[in-house]
């Protein structure tokens, strides 16, 4: 009885020890899973999808400025050689090419408002009065300095698109005329132009306050129409020389800055995404110009072009209305 109490007591004590080994290694390898199901913190952070800036106020009301992620890709940027109407033919200088934009930035929801831009800027010289309407009549010079004052306000870097930034958010991915597709038709639903833009009040035709339209597929209002806006770069008529472009900024010198995106008195055709406005250093300033939304970045980071000095621009030309 003895001898087999002692094998009955080896047994036992074998048996738990394998019991305690097998969950110990269970245990060790549930760890190793773990450790490599689970991902590293630091490189699972992500950008926020928004951003809100603080403009500080006007008078007793606070003034901020939403801005939204756009993220890094490719696009072909221009348009086809049969993107025309019956009433124009494709400008020359909307050569496609492919372009690489390889930093996400944030860009501004909505035109630059009259409110936000007097709470910054302390004056407001828009023609077309109203706080949530977009500022117009403003010159690059005004619309650096703009960004510069938000700059050191926020710690951001803030600045103005480069054309390629510029058209790479319009697009919002696609590869037709228009961020929805190619039914003029479908235009205002989207836009504030010619043939949607009439006050009743007034029976004048006019800017209208933003975020009223349809947002592209990132979020971004009044990417078409509305007004004209101002982008980083000089213009270049032969934009597309290269087949691939990474990061364009324009040329390094010129005499000519870019507009984008049309106004509240252009037709479809000049609402187009591929649609280019410029405006020189000869003859007055034409109102269908002078709008802008910014883009930004954290600070110490640059996405755009820094600010070339230049002399105010007047007069204008853009695509057919």
């Amino acid at each position: 009885m003895l001898f087999w109490n002692k094998i009955i007591r080896a047994a036992m004590v074998t048996a738990a020890g394998l019991l305690v080994g097998g969950v110990s290694a269970a245990m060790r390898v549930a760890s190793a899973s773990e450790a490599v199901s689970r991902p590293a913190t630091a490189s699972a952070t992500q950008p926020a999808k928004e951003l809100l800036l603080d403009l500080g106020n006007l008078g007793a009301k606070k003034v901020t400025m939403q801005l939204v992620l756009v993220p890094a890709g490719k696009f072909v940027m221009g348009s086809p050689a049969t993107e025309t109407d019956p009433e124009h033919a494709r400008p020359k200088n909307e050569v496609q090419h492919e372009v690489t934009i390889s930093k996400a930035f944030y860009m501004g929801v909505t035109e630059v408002t009259q409110t936000q831009y007097e709470a910054v800027m302390g004056k407001n010289p828009s023609k077309f009065k109203g706080p949530t309407q977009p500022v117009d009549l403003v010159s690059w010079d005004e619309a650096v300095e703009f960004c510069k004052r938000v700059s050191i306000k926020t710690g951001k870097t803030v600045c103005l698109p480069t054309e390629a930034q510029w058209e790479y958010a319009a697009r919002a991915g696609s590869k037709a005329r228009y961020s929805f597709g190619d039914r003029d038709a479908d235009l205002g639903d989207y836009a504030w132009y010619i043939a949607n833009s009439l006050d009743r009040a007034t029976g004048l035709r006019t800017t209208h306050p933003v975020g009223l339209k349809k947002p592209n597929a990132w979020g971004l209002y009044d990417m078409q129409g509305n007004v004209w806006e101002w982008c980083a770069d000089w213009y270049a008529a032969n934009y597309g020389g290269k087949d691939k472009d990474l990061d364009p900024t324009g040329p390094a010198t010129g005499s000519i800055r870019v507009l984008r995106g049309g106004s509240w008195t252009y037709c479809s055709f000049g609402s187009r995404l591929a649609g280019r406005g410029r405006i020189g250093p000869k003859g007055e300033y034409d109102v269908n110009g002078g709008g802008f939304r910014v883009t930004a970045v954290g600070a110490g980071e640059l996405t755009g072009p820094a600010s070339r000095p230049t002399t105010a621009a007047s007069g204008a030309s853009g695509p057919s209305r």
